[in-house]
């Protein structure tokens, strides 16, 4: 007696040790995908490090435009006889020098600049923001597209079925087209190829998804179907020896498979 109590105990701290872990799966993807959908908000737009090198450049490089101009300007001037040659020599003297230094520098903070914007990248894209703010739709529109699918097996009416399959399909081939394009943004192959490759996976891995779906919905079915039976035979045998009188185990059992019998039809 107190062993059977035990099992029948263990049993349901197992199921509930179930329960909290499928709650506790469901809730960290569910947090992870939210969290994925807004991340690129929380990123600046430039790095502090980028921000610096392009405003030491920017100001080197106007600093040569504006002495280039300058120098433009006292040779117009001396082309129309407004200063003497003199004038114009010694601001040659003064400013080519400096336009001279002024072009390397910028040569040089370009160059940082270019390769600060490079490391930036990530997946081709301009930096971290811009790669999250393209990643987040897509994950939503193919969690969406899997969880549609797991409800289309659990509905039973053939119209909403239908209703359901499309908006499922429709999310996962679509999340699927854009999640590859964000990993894979800039092919070796023409544009026409690349869309119809990008077609192509999405299809494939709509179609996976759909298989994996199914045999997980089987197999969650099969394991109703074992607590079903463990139930049953708790009904038939361990409640009819307990608790119902031995002159009525003949009606009891009956009854009970009357009613299991109605269970079958309704399926």
């Amino acid at each position: 007696m107190h062993k059977h109590q035990e099992q029948e105990i263990g049993q349901l701290d197992h199921s509930k040790l179930k329960g909290i872990l499928k709650t506790g799966t469901i809730f960290v993807v569910v947090i992870s995908i939210f969290i994925i959908a807004f991340l690129g908000v929380f990123f600046p737009n430039k790095s502090e490090l980028v921000i610096e090198i392009e405003k030491n450049y920017f100001k080197v490089d106007d600093q040569r435009i504006e002495f280039d101009k300058q120098l433009k300007h006292s040779l117009i001037q001396y082309h129309n006889k407004l200063i003497t040659e003199e004038n114009l020599l010694s601001d040659l003297k003064t400013q080519i020098p400096l336009i001279i230094s002024l072009t390397k520098s910028s040569e040089v903070l370009k160059k940082e600049y270019e390769e600060a914007l490079e490391n930036e990248k990530l997946f081709g894209f301009r930096n971290v923001k811009v790669f999250f703010s393209h990643l987040g739709m897509p994950v939503v529109a193919l969690a969406l597209g899997v969880l549609l699918l797991f409800l289309f097996f659990k509905e039973k009416n053939f119209f909403f079925r239908k209703v359901i399959l499309s908006f499922s399909l429709v999310g996962l081939i679509v999340g699927l087209f854009y999640l590859i394009w964000v990993f894979y943004p800039s092919p070796d192959v023409p544009q026409w190829a690349y869309i119809v490759l990008l077609f192509l996976f999405s299809i494939v891995g709509t179609t996976i998804a759909y298989i994996i779906t199914r045999y997980m919905y089987k197999l969650s079915k099969i394991d109703l179907v074992f607590k079903m039976n463990n139930l049953l035979h708790y009904i038939n045998f361990d409640i009819k020896r307990k608790y119902i009188r031995k002159q009525d185990r003949k009606e009891y059992l009956v009854d009970f498979l009357s009613e299991i019998d109605k269970i079958y039809e309704e399926k």
